[in-house]
């Protein structure tokens, strides 16, 4: 029944994630020219510069795997391309937030993976490429963000860019462990109505 349980909870993660998402996927596909670039004369705030240069530490799937039993903390997976210039806005954009950074960096281990890499890795006791483990992992677009506990059992992926204001209330809800008790679109209600 805990197996069960957790496949449901998995399902209705990623269909209130998928569902949410949809709203914004008309925007996405208008906005996938480069963003244009600030210019000179709109300086980066000392703090926003910091953030960058501390950044997000990102580890390998093995180290990840490792650092998060040790710590006892979820991880995120950013499965990634070189190509992908959604993967490349979410670095510049939500990844370079002083609170997103911040919040990863206190509550999650923080795993990329190149899904275009023939990097070996390795999973299950398998040796296979990043490219391989992306396959695995039932990618299919990216940038797609897997969330698994801190034994490494996968809680459920979340696929797409989400901006600062979308992504941190979904790793909160996964650091919380609320997704043990209730759906990401229940979550969400209860945080708007001040819960």
């Amino acid at each position: 029944m805990t197996t069960m349980m957790r496949l449901s909870t998995a399902m209705t993660f990623l269909v209130a994630l998928t569902v949410s998402g949809q709203a914004d996927e008309a925007a996405k596909t208008q906005a996938e020219k480069p963003a244009p670039q600030a210019t000179a004369s709109v300086p980066a705030t000392d703090a926003a510069a910091n953030a960058v240069k501390a950044g997000i530490e990102w580890l390998t799937y093995e180290e990840g795997l490792k650092k998060a039993k040790e710590l006892k903390r979820p991880i995120v997976i950013d499965f990634t391309a070189s190509w992908c210039g959604w993967c490349k806005r979410m670095d510049k954009e939500t990844f370079a937030d002083t609170k997103v950074i911040d919040y990863l960096n206190s509550n999650f281990v923080l795993v990329k993976v190149w899904g275009d890499s023939d990097k070996p890795t390795s999973h299950d006791g398998e040796v296979m490429s990043e490219r391989n483990l992306t396959r695995v992992y039932g990618v299919r677009g990216f940038p797609t963000f897997w969330f698994l506990d801190s034994e490494g059992e996968r809680i459920g992926p979340s696929p797409g860019y989400k901006k600062t204001v979308e992504f941190l209330p979904l790793v909160q809800y996964v650091a919380g462990s609320h997704y043990k008790t209730m759906s990401y679109e229940n979550y969400l209600k209860s945080n708007t109505a001040g819960g």
